[in-house]
């Protein structure tokens, strides 16, 4: 599936982090639910990819790294799940589905990923968060 708890987890740390302050991970995982063991990977990926930083110490803890506006639900999906095929043989060349002899199914689930994918990207993590 493509949308797991773990990009719920991430969707759901930045709701956290949308205030521009620092916030430490027990508060985090306290105000949205999220088990301490899954904050921490999900807040490491998402520091490797830019979009949190962490500031060590005792007032320390994680920060938004890039504006709201320049972030949308597909990057976050892409972040955390890595590759974004909704099936396994959207992800590469399909034996299935030769040059010479299409598949129909494969076909419609392709036009269905590329629906997906552009309506991920429709709208910013500031106007999703902002309404």
């Amino acid at each position: 599936m493509l949308i797991t708890r773990r990009s719920d987890y991430a969707m759901r740390i930045i709701r956290v982090l949308r205030d521009s302050k620092i916030h430490n991970v027990r508060e985090m995982c306290e105000l949205e639910e999220i088990p301490k063991a899954f904050a921490y990977k999900i807040l490491r990926e998402l520091e490797m990819a830019g979009i949190v930083r962490s500031e060590r110490g005792n007032q320390g803890g994680y920060q938004l790294n890039r504006p709201l506006d320049e972030m949308t639900l597909y990057d976050i999906v892409c972040i955390t799940e890595g590759d974004v095929a909704i099936l396994h043989c959207m992800k590469m060349e399909c034996e299935n589905n030769p040059a010479d002899m299409p598949c129909k199914v494969h076909k419609e689930i392709a036009r269905i990923q590329d629906v997906l994918m552009e309506e991920l990207r429709k709208k910013s993590l500031a106007e999703i968060l902002e309404a």
